[in-house]
């Protein structure tokens, strides 16, 4: 109890100080915030379609084995999309200047499996306008790359990667919830500054 105590001294002793410069550190992350540029969200899918069945009375390649492959296809893509080469590659042929860093390029597209036929991809963006362009090109590439994978004869099923209308979104930052994580964190870091100078001086 007395610790406490000795603790709530201090913070009031140097109250000017702690609400001071947690008012100032508040208003610099508030502007930094609003004067922060805007980014969009997008979000679209790639389909994985079965565009012709197997024809032979040998073998039915049957809906469970075609699920099965649209799965494998999926992994396949889901690689593929996360490798720098590729990424780069894509934002070349998107015509967006390519000034990052290579181990930024990997996690360029959030690739997620979203079913055994489909992949869910985000990324972000400073012009809403690239989004379609950057989607039309990653279809492209994802159905090369099938194309250099799979090789079917003429009677064997065979897949193609399409795709949803990009969703893009404005991201906004949450300014309630960051202020207020900021304040709390810079009022405990100054108490402490302001405890640990009690300390030393009386030491």
């Amino acid at each position: 109890m007395t610790e406490l105590k000795e603790i709530f001294n201090s913070i009031k002793k140097h109250w000017k100080f702690i609400i001071g410069f947690t008012a100032l550190i508040l208003v610099i992350a508030v502007i930094l915030q609003i004067r922060a540029r805007q980014k969009y969200e997008v979000n679209f899918s790639l389909l994985i379609s079965e565009v012709k069945t197997q024809r032979t009375k040998e073998f039915k390649y049957d809906s469970y084995y075609a699920l099965k492959a649209k799965s494998k296809i999926g992994d396949y893509l889901m690689g593929i999309l996360q490798s720098p080469e590729v990424v780069a590659q894509i934002l070349k042929s998107s015509k967006i200047q390519n000034n990052i860093a290579a181990h930024k390029l990997r996690t360029f597209f959030h690739v997620y499996k979203s079913s055994d036929q489909s992949i869910g991809i985000v990324f972000f963006l400073k012009n809403p306008s690239s989004a379609s362009v950057i989607g039309q090109n990653v279809i492209e590439t994802a159905n090369s790359y099938l194309a250099k994978a799979y090789y079917p004869d003429t009677n064997d099923a065979q897949f193609l990667v399409k795709t949803t209308n990009p969703l893009v979104s404005l991201k906004k930052p949450h300014l309630g919830l960051n202020s207020v994580i900021v304040l709390f964190v810079s009022f405990i870091l100054l108490s402490l500054i302001a405890l640990f100078k009690d300390y030393w001086s009386s030491s």
